[in-house]
């Protein structure tokens, strides 16, 4: 807890990796560090028919699993992956509400980091790309509200739902109380978007979940980078001051994505990378 605020971590790469049972190495441990930390939760990708034992592993540690990350791609080259997408995505919300966890992250697509992924303009129109995208959401919908699971959607660099306006496009046509937002201000910067006070007001309570990370750049591949917090243009005293403006309640959570910095100095030990970054939050998230 840093001045109220509810920090997580998301655990992905290698350390999400969690054969059975659950607890050996790496993720285990990085459990029980995180929690010694400071850390009040954990987000975790998504394993087909292990939510519960996620949960409880989580629990055990004495941290809250925040978010379930499922990220699928609904506008892909061939229809019958994307097809095959969003029966995953179906399984993975009634898994989820059957464990008892109600957030599940989720991307809108095309995946730009693919191999030969669809670009918007030039395979398809916008206005298809936008026709897959809602044929998908209006089967996730309904399923996220039948099961009583919030979807929080993030806008992600090159995605069809990439920023703030975009991903409000996709949010406001379906006005669902389980249908949100997984805030991520590093996407809005390298699109330009700067003034995350407007941005944190304009989702208000559309915010399930949050990522904390920073950038610099812009939204071109190799033209961006995530660096450590506090090193990119995000404003986190702005940041600080929007959430506490629309009371914001849920979890800030960890995304670290220095790759650089991670495999240079912290030797791709996750658990270093996640003390640096709660060091760094106690400062800059400190009320003023």
């Amino acid at each position: 807890m840093t001045d109220n605020l509810k920090i997580g971590i998301l655990i992905n790469g290698p350390w999400g990796d969690m054969p059975g049972p659950y607890g050996p190495e790496p993720c285990g441990e990085m459990l029980s560090d995180v929690r010694e930390t400071g850390y009040d939760a954990v987000e975790l990708l998504w394993q087909t028919g292990r939510v519960a034992e996620m949960k409880k592993a989580a629990e055990d540690a004495g941290l809250l699993l925040s978010e379930i990350v499922l990220q699928q791609d609904y506008i892909t080259r061939d229809p019958a992956d994307a097809a095959r997408n969003l029966s995953i995505s179906l399984d993975c919300i009634a898994e989820c509400a059957d464990a008892g966890v109600n957030i599940v992250n989720v991307f809108s697509g095309p995946a730009p980091w693919i191999p030969d992924p669809v670009i918007v303009g030039r395979d398809i129109s916008q206005g298809e790309a936008w026709r897959r995208l809602f044929e998908a959401f209006d089967r996730l919908v309904p399923c996220a509200e039948e099961h009583r699971v919030h979807l929080a959607l993030e806008g992600v660099w090159c995605h069809l739902c990439h920023d703030f306006f975009t991903s409000k496009y996709l949010v406001d046509r379906y006005r669902s109380d389980y249908l949100g937002v997984n805030f991520d201000p590093s996407h809005d910067i390298v699109s330009g978007n700067t003034d995350v006070d407007f941005l944190i007001k304009g989702w208000g309570s559309d915010i399930k979940h949050i990522h904390l990370k920073d950038a610099a750049g812009v939204m071109e591949p190799g033209r961006f980078i995530f660096p450590l917090l506090g090193e990119g243009n995000v404003d986190w005293k702005a940041f600080r001051r929007a959430l506490c403006d629309i009371g914001y309640g849920g979890v800030c959570s960890v995304e670290f994505e220095s790759a650089g910095y991670l495999a240079n100095y912290c030797g791709g030990d996750l658990r270093q990378a996640a003390r640096l970054s709660f060091d760094i939050l106690k400062k800059l998230l400190k009320k003023e």
